[in-house]
């Protein structure tokens, strides 16, 4: 260890030579096949065009109100008995305002206005 450590930076080099040489899955891929645990650091973009998501139909296209239609991450796990699924996109801001605060908390309809007024909620 004392060894790695006093050459770290010349390491560093190395193996950042190597790994510019290939597409992160190539060095995944090349890694994993000497049986060295390893994985990519994905962006949004690469999760959405991953072909082991997409053949396990990960995302699901749910039509959001203002956004249209927009993937959403689907269940982590697929049951056989009980698959469960997405039933509704993201709520926009204050979707459910007049819900909660009249129904579930009780407030009159003056109330409610009042806290929409005085930019309380929206």
């Amino acid at each position: 260890m004392q060894g790695r450590l006093a050459h770290a930076e010349a390491l560093d080099d190395l193996v950042q030579g190597w790994t510019m040489r290939f597409t992160p899955e190539e060095v995944m891929q090349r890694l994993q096949a000497h049986g060295i645990p390893a994985g990519i650091v994905a962006s949004c973009h690469d999760l959405h065009h991953d072909p082991q998501l997409a053949q396990r139909g990960f995302f699901v296209e749910l039509h959001h109100s203002e956004m249209g239609p927009s993937p959403y991450d689907g269940l982590q796990f697929a049951l056989s008995k009980t698959p469960g699924a997405l039933r509704s996109p993201a709520p926009c801001l204050g979707e459910h305002n007049e819900y909660v605060f009249k129904e579930l908390l009780g407030l009159s309809e003056e109330e409610y206005v009042q806290l929409i007024i005085e930019e309380v909620i929206y």
